[in-house]
C-alpha cells in the first residue's frame, strides 16, 4: 500500500529533482559507431531540450521506493 504522507511525497519529489538535475547538466552524450570494422565511442553534443525530452521518457521507467528512484521490475510472461 502506498503512503499518502506528505513527508514520503517530498522524498520522491526530491529524488526526481535530483535525477532531472543530472540529466540537465549534461553537455554531450556518449554514443558508439562503427569505424573501419571496429566499434568506437564518441561524444555527441546535446541540447537542454534534448536532455529534458530524454528525462521525461526515461523517468517512467523508475519507481520511487522509500525516497529513492529504482528501476521498475517487469514481470516476465
Amino acid at each position: 500500500m502506498r503512503s499518502r504522507s506528505p513527508f514520503y511525497q517530498d522524498k520522491c519529489a526530491e529524488a526526481k529533482a535530483k535525477k532531472k538535475a543530472e540529466y540537465m547538466k549534461r553537455k554531450s552524450k556518449t554514443l558508439v559507431k562503427r569505424v573501419d570494422g571496429k566499434m568506437q565511442k564518441y561524444e555527441k553534443p546535446i541540447t537542454p531540450a534534448q536532455n529534458l525530452k530524454e528525462f521525461n521518457a526515461e523517468i517512467k521507467e523508475y519507481e520511487c521506493v522509500n525516497g529513492q528512484l529504482k528501476i521498475k521490475q517487469v514481470e516476465n510472461d
